[in-house]
């Protein structure tokens, strides 16, 4: 799809990550402003940060359907999973960016935890109506564990890798991927990460059940592997996640593989 930016919101950018089910407004406000500027088809998926992942690692949702106590846990999760996805696209599109919820879980498919298969098809439609989708790492369906917890990471990844967008942007709390420099031993911002290179994690975000900073590198790794342009960027920088959705050069890091 042509100009297509998918865009995932880290859960500890959008929430507060010491408060359960706390949003930070006035960034969600920011960037709706500012997605509604960038004029570009988007699919935009956001991280579950403390609506979601407290309640998931509580219950071990991930683990699947072994007892009564993790199917309560799926639907508490899945209901908190609603109530935010619900107030994000609230925001959003009073900000200025006229956006739709798709949860993932009715759409998206795993197996083994991996997703077996999406149905594109009310993402299609709203892209068709000028509408930003708007997803989200979600509790799902799962073919070998009943269900299981699916992250925003991976679902953008996926997304951006199958429908041939031009770029995928992760935006996060901090400016991008940090690494040790060899001669000065200082840790620094690389521009450019490769798979392999050493990571000083920097920012870390609410207890995250999905894996983390790792994770978000290999789902990343695995559209830049299918062409995709990925880039890792500040979202609480004024303006960052508005100049890299227009393909300006920003400061963050690209992953190449």
């Amino acid at each position: 799809m042509r100009e297509l930016v998918v865009l995932k919101l880290g859960g500890s950018l959008i929430t507060e990550k010491d408060k359960p089910f706390t949003l930070r407004r006035r960034v969600l406000e920011r960037l709706g402003e500012e997605l509604s500027n960038a004029g570009k088809p988007l699919i935009l998926v956001h991280g579950g940060g403390s609506y979601a992942h407290p309640v998931a690692k509580r219950y071990d949702v991930s683990e699947g359907y072994r007892s009564a106590r993790h199917l309560e846990g799926f639907v508490e999760t899945a209901i908190a999973v609603r109530r935010l996805n619900l107030e994000v696209v609230e925001i959003l599109s009073h900000s200025g960016l006229k956006s739709i919820g798709v949860p993932a879980s009715t759409i998206i498919l795993t197996k083994s935890g991996r997703i077996l298969a999406c149905n594109f098809e009310p993402v299609f439609s709203a892209l068709d109506l000028g509408l930003a989708p708007v997803t989200c790492g979600d509790v799902v369906f799962d073919r070998e564990l009943g269900f299981t917890v699916l992250s925003g990471d991976a679902i953008a990844s996926y997304m951006a890798s199958r429908l041939r967008a031009d770029r995928l942007i992760y935006a996060v709390d901090v400016d991008g991927v940090y690494v040790r420099d060899r001669a000065t031993n200082r840790v620094v911002l690389a521009e450019e990460f490769r798979p392999g290179m050493p990571i000083e994690p920097l920012g870390e975000s609410v207890e995250d059940v999905t894996g983390g900073i790792v994770r978000k590198l290999e789902e990343g790794f695995r559209a830049a592997e299918k062409g995709v342009e990925v880039y890792v960027v500040n979202g609480l920088r004024e303006g960052v996640v508005e100049s890299a959705v227009r393909g300006e050069r920003v400061r963050g890091t690209r992953l190449k593989p």
